[in-house]
């Protein structure tokens, strides 16, 4: 039998609008606050407080957390600040749940036949899920991002139906532009998001994590930084593999894989710098800057996959 709570938090970081609020027996609070990157961690905590302060937590609440995707460095920082509140209070148990999938809850009910989440990424780039009426994802790992004329390859047997736009932030004209030419786009939410606890309660494809005996934010959030070789497209099939493996994993192995990642981190950051130290910086300089970066990421990320894989054996 499920447990049952009589008090929830909420939190999601995946863009600069971040999303946080809760419910006790009395009270619902929600709070939608966007924050640039280099003030996040400064002015989160002030604001979660002002918010969740107003609820009575003394019997510890249930906690659901979108876990991207999304720009990483916000939802690291902001996560973080999460999980060090929630541990405050004495919670081990949290439930993690794809960003999609909570922006869709927050968007209240779906009036057409599915709908279209975006979330964004860097300039232009944007992840993408086609969700159902329950918020449960019939399509995911769709990375978007200019001129979009590879849009209708990820959407295929899906074009021509009802469909509404929800994303965190306003997006860009071309990208609605060109999903309407796909689905017949009847509503687009940019904002008037909202805090239902039985959208929540039903919230479907969560995963229950020990955030004391967990890596969280190697394990469980999403991560942007893995991409394909050519930077096209989302994937989480490196990590997913590592995973799979682990129990097979010498300590020689993983310590040979270290080695590898290291190395391989090591001559992407000399490459980062080369760029951008750069006097004339072309626009194929930034692509190859951005690729890169992306590139540190996963090669940081599975570093420390595989160090606190060294520390169990």
């Amino acid at each position: 039998m499920a447990e049952k709570f009589k008090n929830i938090l909420v939190f999601d970081a995946s863009s600069s609008n971040i999303f946080f609020g809760g419910a006790d027996e009395k009270k619902v609070v929600f709070k939608a606050e966007s924050f640039e990157k280099s003030r996040l961690s400064r002015f989160l905590p002030e604001e979660f407080e002002k918010v969740v302060s107003q609820l009575d937590l003394t019997e510890l609440p249930r906690v659901v957390i979108g876990n991207g995707p999304g720009a990483f460095t916000g939802i690291k920082t902001g996560t973080a600040f999460f999980l060090a509140y929630i541990y405050s209070l004495g919670v081990e148990t949290v439930e993690t749940v794809s960003s999609f999938s909570f922006i869709s809850a927050l968007s209240g009910p779906c009036s057409e036949d599915i709908r279209i989440v975006l979330i964004p990424f860097n300039k232009g780039e944007y992840f993408a899920a086609v969700l159902d009426k329950n918020n449960k994802i019939l399509r995911g790992d769709i990375f978007i991002k200019p001129p979009y004329d590879n849009i209708p390859a990820f959407f295929e047997g899906l074009s021509g139906r009802k469909a509404e736009i929800a994303a965190p932030v306003e997006c860009e004209s071309g990208v609605v532009h060109e999903l309407n030419r796909i689905f017949s786009v009847k509503n687009v939410r940019f904002d008037g998001f909202s805090f239902d606890r039985s959208r929540f309660d039903a919230i479907p494809d969560t995963k229950k994590v020990n955030v004391i005996s967990e890596p969280y934010i190697v394990n469980h959030v999403i991560l942007p930084a893995n991409l394909d070789s050519n930077g096209n497209f989302y994937v989480e099939a490196e990590l997913q593999e590592a995973k799979m493996g682990q129990d097979s994993f010498s300590r020689e192995e993983i310590l040979e894989k270290l080695k590898q990642l290291k190395e391989e981190h090591s001559k992407l950051n000399e490459r980062s710098g080369e760029l951008s130290s750069k006097k004339i910086f072309t626009p194929q300089d930034e692509a190859e800057l951005n690729l890169v970066r992306k590139k540190k990421l996963r090669a940081k990320d599975m570093i420390a996959y595989f160090e606190n894989l060294l520390k169990e054996k």
